[in-house]
């Protein structure tokens, strides 16, 4: 693959600039000289047919002669007029050049036009204007001669240069200043560009992610990279304070299985004499290597999930099965003697059985771990046209809104002491799984009155 040759962002705009104004320039000075040549062309053309309109006035036939009234004028703005007779020969007036003689009439007086000839070295404009008279018995008109106008292109053409001079200078004052208006227009759009860049190399070499990119200018544009910049580097933040959080929840769960098996390990070492306490001790060792491994199990599980590596098989079943299996199965391990009253309806739906049960079994299981003994715990299903809705409500000590908005963060327990069963990363798992699933869980709760925790699922994820 080729590499592309890197440029600024400035100076890509100025090439460009500059090469369209060079285009620019020249197509400007193609249409100004033709358009140009093309005015002064009719514009003469106007001017000889004008200057020759009322010659006829002052030529007459008399007694078969042609007489020339002393009101012509044979020479006029440049223009010299000569009379011709009907064969071409010179009656009255000069040519500004003897070889002019030879040129012949023009052959079509029907449609008469401005003429370009050349003499030597000079182009000229030639127009023969016929004129025609009556007889002394007037019974017929016919041509009795020709008034031919003759111009030299050159004179004629330097009175327009200025014009077109001008032009040229107009086209040339644009192009310069359409090269400074780039030079300008690139600087506004690079400067807020080099700052964000700025901001970004030095949020990198700091490691600063609390600062944030600044513009308050006009482009629409830069304004929409600076905001996403900022939301991203808010995210990015966000990021790392919840790994480093992460880390240190990981390590803190970790180290207290592990410092009671090194404990009991040196306790058993130095003190342990018979079978029955060897017993006691390999026991409780056993204990905080399954809690251990529950723990690593969840955070593979989570990582899986994060990653999207996890298979999800959809089957169509009825979640009401799925719930009351789960609660019949809670209420085995129920100490509290907990009093979990069902309002299931039918509800089929595709889901992943297995995940979905972990989802349920979370949900359930963390409203009997904060609920009192004896408390009640309400579990609602029902369909609403497409949505499948299963509701967890307990009665409990309930959650303050800082915790509530916690309550998905992994290893984020509203228990701060920790001293409460499970390591806080049930409901990030049951959050991804859900939306795994295209579907939502939302909580309600009020502080020392319960929770209320809501699964919303649509019945076919896949779309389908």
């Amino acid at each position: 693959m080729r590499k592309i040759k890197k440029t600024s962002i400035a100076e890509y705009i100025s090439i460009r600039f500059m090469g369209i104004t060079f285009v620019m320039g020249i197509l400007m000075a193609v249409f100004v000289t033709y358009f140009s040549n093309e005015a002064i062309n009719f514009d003469i053309r106007s001017q000889i047919r004008k200057e020759s309109k009322y010659d006829y006035l002052n030529i007459n036939l008399e007694n078969g002669q042609i007489v020339v009234s002393d009101d012509f004028v044979y020479e006029d703005n440049r223009i010299y007029k000569v009379i011709l007779d009907r064969e071409g020969k010179v009656i009255s007036g000069e040519y500004p050049e003897e070889g002019l003689k030879k040129i012949p009439l023009s052959k079509n007086f029907q449609n008469q036009k401005v003429r370009e000839v050349k003499c030597g070295e000079n182009q000229y404009y030639m127009y023969d204007q016929r004129i025609i008279k009556s007889n002394e018995t007037m019974d017929e008109k016919k041509m009795i001669a020709v008034v031919r106008s003759v111009v030299n292109k050159q004179d004629i053409s330097s009175d327009y240069q200025v014009l077109k001079n001008t032009s040229y200078f107009c086209a040339v004052i644009i192009m310069l200043i359409v090269v400074i208006l780039s030079f300008i227009i690139s600087r506004q759009i690079v400067e807020p560009i080099k700052q964000i860049c700025y901001t970004a190399e030095k949020i990198g070499q700091e490691k600063d992610l609390s600062q944030r990119i600044k513009y308050d200018g006009g482009f629409k544009e830069i304004t929409i990279l600076a905001d996403a910049n900022n939301r991203m580097l808010d995210r990015l933040e966000e990021m790392f304070e919840k790994q480093t959080q992460f880390t240190s929840d990981v390590a803190h769960e970790l180290k207290t299985p592990v410092a009671v098996v090194m404990a009991e390990c040196q306790y058993a070492r130095k003190h342990i004499e018979n079978k029955e306490e060897f017993d006691e001790e390999m026991s409780l060792i056993e204990r905080q290597i399954k809690k251990t491994n529950q723990i690593i199990t969840q955070l593979l599980q989570l990582s899986r999930l994060d990653q999207e590596r996890i298979e999800i098989n959809f089957e169509y079943v009825d979640l009401r099965d799925i719930v009351e299996q789960v609660c019949e199965n809670e209420k085995v391990k129920d100490q509290k003697q907990i009093d979990i009253r069902l309002h299931l309806e039918k509800a089929e739906a595709w889901v992943d059985v297995g995940l979905i049960m972990i989802v349920i079994r979370n949900l359930v299981s963390n409203a009997m771990k904060y609920s009192k003994p004896d408390d009640p715990i309400d579990i609602h299903l029902k369909r609403e046209e497409d949505t499948i809705k299963f509701v967890v409500q307990d009665y409990g000590c309930g959650m303050t809104e800082e915790e509530r908005k916690q309550i998905f963060d992994r290893f984020y327990r509203a228990d701060k002491a920790r001293n409460s069963e499970g390591f806080g990363l049930g409901l990030s798992i049951s959050s991804k799984i859900v939306e795994l699933h295209h579907g939502q869980i939302k909580v309600a709760s009020v502080e020392n009155r319960g929770s209320i925790f809501t699964l919303l699922l649509p019945e076919n994820p896949k779309g389908e």
